[in-house]
């Protein structure tokens, strides 16, 4: 069995993938208390508190095994290598958001990419709009145009789906305003998602404005001409 504080971080991170609070992990075996001084590595678990745990997120005892872990890297790479990344997704996940603070920065970006696709793929929406706001955040925090924009035009996409029309045309303004001086097909994937948000709140005016816009982007643009 994993040792703490490794085990407090795996039992975090599984947690949080699974979407419960500690007092919904804890109930019927456990205090809130005692939950929250094992996640945070001050306590150590005993075989009777394993059981309890892996019920009640459904899984195998192995899950907290020593080894079972991979690196963040690794997982990522046995993620995009795979014909099928939802299997695999979850490990990922897990990963992801144990000890995220040491991070690689953009090792981050990419995992939440890509895991924000599988949530997409499956029709998961709300997990992938949570994904995506991190993202965006992180996107933020690195500083690199391009990855706050394409974040920012996913995060559109994906509140449309959920229907808050306001959300998403917010960030596809904001990606628009962004986009300015970026690649002709940032510009393009963020005029695409506005005028997308604009025809669903009923902004027609600007829909066509920007339709307009869109239009002689690439009509100036090299492969325009």
């Amino acid at each position: 069995m994993l040792e703490q504080p490794a085990f407090g971080q795996r039992l975090r991170a599984l947690r949080r993938e699974r979407g419960l609070s500690q007092a919904a992990l804890a109930a019927g075996g456990l205090s809130t208390g005692y939950l929250s001084r094992l996640e945070s590595g001050t306590r150590p678990p005993t075989r009777r508190v394993v059981e309890h745990l892996t019920r009640r997120l459904g899984l195998p005892a192995s899950a907290f095994a020593r080894g079972s872990s991979q690196s963040l890297s690794q997982a990522l790479a046995v993620a995009m290598s795979s014909a099928r990344i939802g299997p695999v997704a979850d490990e990922l996940a897990v990963l992801l958001h144990a000890g995220e603070d040491r991070l690689d920065p953009a090792l981050r970006w990419q995992s939440l990419w890509l895991l924000a696709s599988v949530r997409a793929e499956e029709a998961r929406y709300e997990d992938e709009h949570e994904l995506l706001v991190e993202l965006g955040e992180l996107s933020e925090a690195i500083g690199i145009p391009e990855l706050t924009v394409r974040a920012r035009i996913r995060l559109s996409r994906c509140c449309l789906l959920l229907g808050n029309t306001s959300r998403a045309h917010t960030e596809a303004r904001e990606a628009h305003r962004l986009a300015a001086g970026l690649s002709v097909d940032d510009r393009s994937a963020a005029l695409h998602a506005l005028i997308r948000a604009e025809a669903e709140a009923g902004r027609s005016d600007e829909a066509r404005s920007h339709a307009r816009e869109l239009y002689e982007l690439h009509l100036w643009s090299p492969r325009g001409r």
